[in-house]
């Protein structure tokens, strides 16, 4: 049972560590794991494309030009994350930042006609829609920015998690040591004394 333990705090041990590398990695550059999750996908898409398009090649049967096409289409999208990684994040990230403008635009509206119609509580909504129009102004012209804030975020949240759960680690580690000693000493207690005669 011991060893069954001491084997799991190895495995944990290792966790712990790569949780604090990544998050180092993260903190040091973060759209390094946007860019792996990118080169991963190209990887993959552009694999299968190469597939589907020796497949047409070497199967000369009626009805595989869809698999040629498929397999140029899933290619072109391989090579295409390969070479500009931060496409997705980037993508993502000006999707949020349009839906904030229009937002941003629609609360404004919305503020303006409570001013007309007399209405004295109007400064609050007008505050929140323009913060929120200008913060999907800012990440509309740099799509990345939220996209590295959060990545930092992430990695420093990774480095503290992995940091503690080390330092719970090698506490028990300790209190594993404690209990070894004691159960030695039972057992050197339990064995008889033998007599040389």
């Amino acid at each position: 049972m011991l060893k069954t333990i001491r084997n799991v705090f190895k495995n944990y041990l290792l966790i712990c560590l790569l949780s604090i590398a990544l998050g180092i990695a993260l903190v040091i550059e973060p759209t390094f794991l946007t860019r792996l999750v990118s080169y991963i996908l190209g990887g993959v898409s552009l694999g299968f494309g190469v597939y589907f398009i020796a497949r047409y090649f070497i199967k000369d049967q009626e009805g595989m030009v869809f698999l040629m096409i498929r397999g140029i289409v899933l290619a072109f999208i391989g090579v295409f994350l390969i070479v500009r990684p931060d496409f997705i994040p980037r993508m993502i990230s000006t999707a949020f930042g349009i839906y904030m403008l229009v937002n941003g635009v629609i609360g404004l509206t919305n503020a303006t006609e409570i001013k007309r119609s007399g209405d004295a509580e109007w400064q609050f909504p007008m505050i929140s829609a323009g913060i929120t129009f200008f913060l999907g102004f800012v990440i509309c012209i740099n799509p990345m920015l939220p996209v590295k804030a959060a990545m930092t975020v992430l990695g420093i949240c990774l480095i503290i998690s992995g940091a503690s759960n080390l330092f719970s680690m090698f506490t028990s580690r300790s209190k594993l040591r404690r209990f070894e000693d004691k159960e030695q000493d039972d057992d050197k207690k339990d064995k008889p004394d033998i007599i040389d005669i």
